[in-house]
């Protein structure tokens, strides 16, 4: 062939081929991705089976599909869409038409019931419920599957704004949903109503009183959720509220807590007021959490002017939890200014949380107290993480008190008997004790041995 000819053929040959890269360069993903689609359909099946078999064999998710369209959506299957962005498939949802997202929900019907699937339910149904809370929460009910069902529409109930709140209620209360489950109706109204009240709790909560109990019974955590959010806004309404309500003085507590929110001086002067109320206590509580939360000396200060009685132990036991978790030394001190008696029912409290944290501290101030305040805290270190049987024995020995010493060292033996009853019963063997204490023992080991061996019978039984 002469030179020339062969040279221009080649060019001709190279001109075509860049041609078409440029060509299938240039087009938009969709067209290239349906081309590709259309040239490997004789082969797609034996394809498809190979690649999935692979996937199952190694455990390695599928090959990421491209959603890039309304139409790429519709034709997606729903446990891709987990590894869609959010905003991107919230974006494409927005472009599709009602028609075509009641059909994508309509997928999970058939869907298989793994982690890949609940991964792409939950991403779906949270955008959707953005757009379309109605259309959203319609969907998740046409689920056949019972616990994907609950799942779907729980996370709608979970998603949508309060200013949806009302027609959800609406839509789950009417009598088409009969099928829904008392259970699953009872909940997703529940968070419905909550999330109501935090924009409109006077609606939220006439809705409440107007369905009343018999209908939907034990919805007590809504009616808690609307007495707080309303008293964030307007504690007297609320407090009003709660007067209409049978049986409502449980509701009181929460009023004290949204009120804490919005005025915790109005809230605790109103507590001081009321110290005879039944729910006193708690609610004293409450405002020792809340006065904490912006320093240790107002909630101090605040329960100076507290007489004493049952409020005032439920306060310092509350202060003294918090205080002795964040610091228990200085727990410690404001424990030595209370009075004796009160102190005894503190201490073991600020032991408990102190033992865990930092014991050689916590075991150097024990040292320091005395009587009752001692074996109470001694009785709470005894039980400390990371302390061996033989350290926590030692320690129990030591407790002042006969009945409270001897009831300590029992648990121990107990807890002992129950993992290793040879090594508690050496121990009780070469024990100080009593002849009389150590055949209690004897007999608490042998009672454990027996009730474990009874537990392994039943075990190997079934």
């Amino acid at each position: 062939m002469n030179l020339r000819l062969f040279t221009i053929i080649n060019v001709i040959i190279a001109l075509v081929t860049v041609g078409a890269v440029i060509f299938d360069v240039t087009r938009p993903r969709s067209e290239r991705s349906h081309s590709k689609v259309s040239q490997t359909r004789p082969q797609e099946t034996l394809t498809k089976s190979q690649s999935d078999s692979a996937n199952d064999a190694v455990g390695k998710p599928p090959e990421p599909i491209r959603i890039e369209s309304p139409e790429d959506l519709a034709n997606a299957r729903v446990d891709d869409l987990g590894a869609v962005p959010a905003a991107a498939l919230t974006e494409l949802m927005h472009r599709a038409t009602p028609e075509q997202l009641s059909a994508l929900a309509l997928k999970f019907n058939d869907a298989p019931t793994d982690a890949r699937t609940f991964g792409g339910m939950g991403i779906f149904f949270q955008a959707w419920a953005e757009l379309d809370p109605k259309a959203a929460l319609a969907g998740a009910l046409q689920i056949n599957d019972v616990a994907m069902r609950k799942l779907a529409a729980r996370t709608v109930v979970n998603s949508v704004s309060p200013s949806a709140a009302e027609e959800l209620i609406t839509f789950l209360t009417d009598d088409s949903q009969k099928d829904l489950g008392n259970e699953s109706q009872n909940e997703f109204v529940a968070t419905l109503v909550s999330s109501w009240s935090l924009l409109d709790p006077q609606a939220a909560s006439g809705f409440i009183d107007k369905l009343g109990k018999d209908k939907f019974g034990g919805i007590y955590r809504a009616r808690e959720e609307i007495a707080y959010n309303w008293a964030t806004l307007d504690p007297a309404a609320a407090l009003a509220w709660i007067a209409t309500q049978k049986g409502g003085t449980y509701l009181t507590d929460s009023v004290i807590r949204g009120w804490c929110r919005k005025d915790i001086d109005a809230a605790s002067a109103y507590v001081l007021q009321h110290l005879d109320d039944p729910a006193a206590v708690q609610f004293a509580s409450s405002i020792v959490g809340a006065l904490f939360d912006q320093g240790v000396d107002r909630a101090t200060d605040w329960m100076s002017r507290m007489p004493t009685g049952a409020p005032r132990i439920e306060a310092e036991s509350t202060l003294a939890s918090s205080w002795a978790a964040k610091d228990p030394s200085s727990a410690a001190k404001w424990l030595a200014t209370l009075p004796a008696n009160e102190q005894t029912d503190l201490v073991s409290t600020i032991a408990r949380n102190w033992v865990e944290t930092n014991w050689p501290e916590a075991s150097r101030w024990i040292a320091t107290l005395t009587g009752d305040n001692r074996d109470e805290a001694i009785a709470a270190a005894v039980n400390r993480e990371g302390a061996t049987r033989i350290d926590s024995l030692s320690l129990a020995q030591s407790i002042g008190k006969e009945e409270m010493r001897n009831n300590v060292i029992e648990s121990v033996i107990r807890s002992w008997a129950a993992t290793d009853p040879s090594a508690a019963e050496t121990w009780v063997k070469a024990s100080p004790l009593s002849s009389e204490q150590r055949d209690q023992l004897s007999s608490v080991i042998s009672e454990m041995q027996q009730q474990t061996a009874g537990e392994e019978r039943i075990i190997i039984s079934h």
